[in-house]
């Protein structure tokens, strides 16, 4: 769960968003942005605050919160 928080966390200090609208299912193209700057500012503090590294043509496939969660804690073997 604590991947999921901080993902939610930095979704929503990214957009600038409040954390309790974001779900799993938050959808980041539809529900929040499509701003591609923004996806990689969003990518960058997921990297920075859980010490993972997202190769960008995974993060492009990724498409919501969830997704996001799976893809970091299959990173970080959890």
């Amino acid at each position: 769960m604590m991947i999921e928080q901080k993902v939610i966390e930095c979704a929503a200090e990214t957009y600038g968003v409040d954390a309790a609208s974001i779900t799993r299912d938050t959808n980041l193209r539809e529900d929040i942005s499509n701003q591609s700057l923004k996806m990689v500012m969003f990518i960058s503090n997921i990297e920075e605050e859980l010490d993972v590294l997202i190769d960008i043509r995974d993060a492009a496939k990724l498409i919501t919160i969830g997704d996001f969660v799976d893809k970091v804690s299959e990173l970080a073997g959890k």
